[in-house]
């Protein structure tokens, strides 16, 4: 473990930064003293050595800095970072005179944080980074985004891509997703969704997030009441969906169905139904030489022309359009 004191004296700092989940066995880095004043700061460095400080830039006084760079000269501890709750120029003064590494105001950014650690962790020559054991916190919240269905999923999207690790978060969050909900397999394939091949970051997340919505669609919110029916048609998209054969397939009232699925998800039963079967066409027109007409009796569409008619109602494209794949597009 690395060790780390806290040379802090706003009890507003202490509280933001012991928040932060960057503290313990995944990252390594554990706070081990905390003080407010100069002289317990000192006492604190005679009886142990610290691989970090952080220190609020007001406690950083003149008069302190040049001990306080004696200390670091002596190997009294490794790393120094200077936070405060608004940054101004003589707080970056202090800090180039004490040797400072870097700078943190609120709100404190734990990404800029983990990224530090990685960099005293090589400083320090750890055979690990800290980012690499820390990744896995940033796709447990993406996949538990995307999951739950939020909205917040755009946001941390944007943040991810702004601190340059969004490739990796998404490729490691689609396995374990498409791991979670296993029907996802009969309507995308995962590795169209992944970072290889694609040229940028932003047709990354607009991939995902396409993925994200058709997510939506296809597991609409709902209770245990309906979730037996919904896991149904989403594991048998082929079969004969209509709410007559459905109720029957699973002991449900037909007009129980029909007033508690509207109720529950705010979609018709028949529109519902209506899009799976639309999805699992638009996977059997990229991944199999099936022509239209065979796709459209394979997903329980007696007329191709009416097929056709709705799969371009939805998509945009006709099936053969769709297929076609200079015309192909994941923003669906």
């Amino acid at each position: 473990m690395y060790s780390v004191c806290l040379f802090l004296e706003s009890s507003t700092l202490l509280a933001k930064l012991t928040a932060l989940h960057i503290w313990g066995e995944d990252t390594q880095f554990e706070i081990r003293a905390v003080c407010n004043n100069f002289n317990t700061f000192q006492k604190y460095l005679e009886a142990e050595r610290f691989d970090l400080i952080i220190a609020e830039n007001s406690l950083v006084e003149n008069e302190f800095c040049q001990k306080i760079v004696e200390m670091k000269d002596n190997k009294d501890f490794d790393h120094i970072v200077l936070c405060s709750e608004n940054g101004d120029f003589e707080s970056a003064r202090k800090g180039i005179i004490i040797g400072a590494i870097d700078y943190f105001t609120l709100p404190f950014d734990e990404f800029a944080i983990l990224s530090l650690f990685n960099k005293i962790q090589k400083n320090l020559n750890s055979s690990q980074t800290v980012l690499a054991n820390s990744i896995d916190r940033f796709v447990d919240k993406l996949t538990d985004l995307f999951i739950s269905k939020s909205n917040d999923i755009h946001e941390y999207l944007e943040y991810l891509q702004s601190r340059s690790i969004i490739t990796d978060v998404i490729d490691k969050a689609l396995e374990l997703i498409f791991q979670k909900n296993e029907w996802l397999d009969l309507y995308f394939n995962e590795q169209d969704f992944v970072s290889s091949g694609i040229t940028n970051t932003d047709e990354l997340k607009n991939r995902f997030v396409g993925l994200f919505e058709c997510y939506n669609t296809l597991l609409p919110n709902h209770n245990e009441t309906l979730d037996e029916v919904i896991k149904y048609i989403l594991y048998n998209p082929e079969s004969d969906l209509r709410q007559k054969v459905l109720s029957e397939e699973i002991h449900l009232n037909k007009s129980y169905l029909s007033t508690v699925f509207i109720a529950q998800t705010n979609v018709r039963f028949v529109d519902y139904v209506s899009a799976v079967k639309l999805l699992r066409a638009s996977w059997l027109l990229k991944n199999t030489d099936m022509k239209v007409s065979e796709i459209a009796m394979k997903i329980d569409y007696k007329d191709v022309a009416y097929f056709s008619k709705q799969f371009k109602k939805y998509f945009n494209y006709t099936p053969t359009e769709y297929r076609l794949p200079d015309n192909y597009s994941f923003e669906i």
